[in-house]
């Protein structure tokens, strides 16, 4: 598509690190703007921000490095080049895992949280409402840069991605854009986590779980129609991102079942409820 947006001279903004960082920055002032009205330090989220969009490209670097596929010799481990080539490690223009980033960022941020006494609960479900607002953004620039592309399809639909700059291959022929499926569902969460931010939290914590349970549930639907090199398991059959999905999902609706079956007496009893934002 459009790997670089534009050139100031001989230097290029990619278009990936373009739409990561508006991501961010929406989703930052979307979390400052709601921990106002939580009576959360602000100032302090915005720390956290900057905090976890550090802690998530280690994440998802790494992630890339240890377990997804040299996109030029399918089949065979990345890591195997940058034992070679150690230097290319530090170079992140692309190579980001998106759960290797949730899964470095998110035990820091409780870190973090608990430690300035903030509330896990309360900013994990400010948090389940601005990540995927953040991941439109990031998804789109995926499909400007080419990455996590689709199979071949046949379907009316089908995008044809002609730039060899590009990451997406084949070249030239239909191919599922599955980072506009990723998009769309990360916009879908997004209005699903905020309605039921505002209307239908029972406790603290529910709507983080929700985002994890229903991302975790897409993505793996998704992983199916995606043909980029990013690590295999089970004879082919599963991605690492499968793989990753899947005790996810299970752990956050063993919280939820477990979280909600000790918020019902309270709710039952006629307790007030918390006032939602």
């Amino acid at each position: 598509m459009r790997p670089w947006l534009f050139f100031i001279g001989d230097v290029g903004v990619p278009a990936y690190w373009a739409l990561l960082m508006i991501g961010f920055m929406a989703a930052a002032y979307l979390s400052w703007r709601m921990a106002r009205r939580a009576e959360i330090d602000p100032n302090r989220i915005l720390d956290l921000n900057l905090i976890m969009l550090l802690c998530g490209v280690i994440g998802a670097r790494i992630m890339h490095v240890l377990v997804e596929e040299d996109p030029l010799k399918p089949g065979e481990p990345i890591i195997f080049h940058y034992l070679q080539h150690p230097a290319d490690i530090l170079n992140i223009t692309n190579g980001l895992a998106f759960y290797g980033g949730l899964l470095v960022a998110v035990p820091v941020a409780v870190w973090y949280v608990h430690r300035r006494g903030l509330g896990i609960g309360r900013v994990a479900d400010i948090a389940g409402v601005c990540i995927p607002l953040g991941l439109v953004f990031g998804r789109l620039g995926c499909f400007l840069a080419g990455c996590c592309h689709g199979k071949e399809t046949g379907l009316s639909w089908g995008v044809i991605f002609t730039d060899p700059a590009g990451l997406a291959r084949p070249l030239n022929v239909p191919l599922h854009p599955t980072q506009l499926y990723s998009s769309a569902l990360a916009l879908l969460l997004f209005v699903l986590m905020w309605v039921g931010h505002r209307r239908w939290k029972r406790y603290d914590g529910q709507v983080f779980l929700w985002f994890v349970v229903l991302y975790s549930a897409g993505r793996f639907l998704i992983e199916f129609l995606r043909n980029d090199n990013r690590g295999m398991f089970f004879s082919r059959s599963l991605s690492a991102s499968q793989v990753i999905a899947l005790p996810l999902m299970a752990t956050a609706l063993f919280l939820l079942f477990y979280l909600g079956r000790k918020a019902r007496p309270e709710v039952d009893g006629g307790a007030p409820s918390e006032k939602q934002v």
